[in-house]
């Protein structure tokens, strides 16, 4: 619980002191009820070409609210000659200009919580982020048993106690499959994710 007597200053130092590097505020913490399960609406579309994760990724984020394309999400993140992406903050500078949301108090921010606190945070994330309606693109190294070395982007599509609901844009048969929360984090490249708050 957030203590009220901080002034929004205190706050904002407490989370740079707790090398919260991408803090845009202090949230209320959110959490799911016992039991909870909950899903965002989206559509499913494999990667065009090996280099377009965040690309694919980006498009079932944006699935339920907007109509975009693939190719116009790759030009915007900047995806070309076959490269993947090269500035994660891109992701959520695209989603929210896609959804109108530049500058806008709610919108989709890059995270990349320190080293050993990645479960809790994302957690936290994902609930917030689902229960409002937009889906997660995270990074990976790992997806169930495939392997990465030049990291890979996933859309997080749901929530329940201990899992996430991941759409992978690399393989039609983990279009909405439930994965462990705790392999989830073990996938997870470099503790990168972006979400909406």
């Amino acid at each position: 619980m957030q203590n009220p007597s901080l002034s929004r200053r205190q706050a904002l130092g407490l989370g740079v002191g707790l090398g919260a590097g991408t803090l845009v505020g202090v949230l209320p913490a959110t959490t799911a009820q016992a039991g909870a399960q909950r899903t965002v609406a989206y559509e499913y579309v494999r990667q065009q070409t090996q280099s377009w994760c965040s690309a694919a990724s980006s498009f079932i984020a944006l699935s339920s609210r907007r109509n975009p394309t693939q190719a116009g999400l790759a030009r915007d993140l900047g995806l070309s000659g076959g490269s993947g992406l090269q500035d994660p903050l891109r992701i959520a500078a695209v989603l929210n200009q896609r959804l109108g949301l530049t500058g806008a108090a709610h919108r989709y921010v890059f995270r990349q919580p320190p080293a050993g606190t990645l479960k809790e945070r994302l957690r936290m994330r994902v609930v917030a982020s689902i229960d409002a309606g937009h889906a997660v693109v995270i990074n990976m190294d790992r997806v169930a048993g495939d392997t990465y070395s030049a990291g890979h982007y996933v859309a997080i599509v749901g929530y329940r106690d201990g899992a996430y609901k991941i759409a992978d844009p690399d393989e039609p048969t983990r279009k909405g499959v439930w994965f462990g929360a705790d392999d989830v984090v073990a996938w997870n490249k470099l503790n990168r994710f972006t979400a909406f708050s």
